[in-house]
């Protein structure tokens, strides 16, 4: 991948991180908010002036302003790319634009089916995820360990393509800046990964074992989220954080000992 490509991704994957905390309240998010901020800043400085132009000019009209193209076509116009641009999109010397949305473009094969059909006939949060997603009690003493299991069991479920690769990716947007948003709840997630669309796994911890910044970390949402369904995660992490802000939806889910009664849960959640 180009390497200007590959800033910008970074780049927007922290604008909507931005976004993502400016659902969510509190003075713990005002900080990320300005950490965030600056982060992009100093990405914004790296990039060289015919690619600045670009990114300025696209970034006001779009939120994703870098996507994939996948079978010669662009992901967010969803226009075919003519052969030679999308050639051109496979060499990583230069940072090639949708010539009918104007949007970076970088080579992606795509997103695979998901195991089972069930979640068509859910609404709400349960939309992105499965009854195979829920992981009850899980046995570990740091973050790392819970993003790892619940990341692997993504895999071992035909969710994401590769186990490995998604758990590290998840460990690096971990490291970029905390996913901890308070009352125990932490959204660990990995963006622009190939999995079968936007998909959430959800694993509880016994409170008072994992301790961040004050906060025992209980309940982990770890999603894995194509570049394309970037928004409709922040529509998600928006619905969960509110729900489980209050103290007794909080109890009621950690106190679930089966799969099948955090789904249950889950099922009714933002309906």
């Amino acid at each position: 991948m180009n390497k200007y490509i590959n800033q910008l991704l970074q780049m927007q994957d922290l604008e909507i991180a931005l976004h993502e905390h400016a659902a969510l309240k509190g003075e713990e998010q005002e900080s990320s908010r300005s950490e965030l901020k600056r982060n992009i800043n100093g990405l914004k400085k790296l990039l060289p002036p015919e690619v600045s132009i670009i990114y300025e000019r696209i970034s006001k009209k779009y939120n994703i302003y870098v996507c994939p193209m996948i079978n010669s076509a662009c992901t967010s116009c969803f226009m075919k790319i003519p052969v030679g641009v999308a050639n051109s999109v496979l060499s990583t010397s230069h940072c090639i634009s949708c010539p009918n949305c104007g949007r970076f473009l970088y080579f992606n094969e795509g997103q695979f089916d998901r195991p089972s059909d069930e979640f068509h006939q859910y609404k709400g949060v349960a939309r992105f995820s499965s009854n195979d997603l829920m992981l009850p009690h899980i046995k570990a003493k740091t973050k790392e360990e819970v993003i790892g299991i619940i990341g692997r069991h993504c895999a071992e479920k035909g969710f994401v393509e590769n186990d490995d690769t998604f758990v590290k990716a998840l460990l690096k947007r971990e490291s970029l800046i905390s996913t901890s948003v308070g009352s125990g709840i932490a959204f660990p997630h990995a963006r622009g990964f190939k999995a079968c669309g936007l998909t959430l796994a959800i694993g509880t911890v016994k409170p008072g074992i994992i301790k961040e910044n004050g906060d025992s970390l209980s309940i982990f949402f770890v999603s894995a989220v194509p570049t394309q369904t970037s928004f409709f995660y922040i529509e998600l992490i928006s619905k969960l954080a509110n729900y489980f802000a209050k103290d007794v939806n909080r109890k009621k889910f950690l106190a679930c000992s089966k799969p099948e009664d955090m789904w249950k849960i889950l099922v009714q959640i933002g309906k």
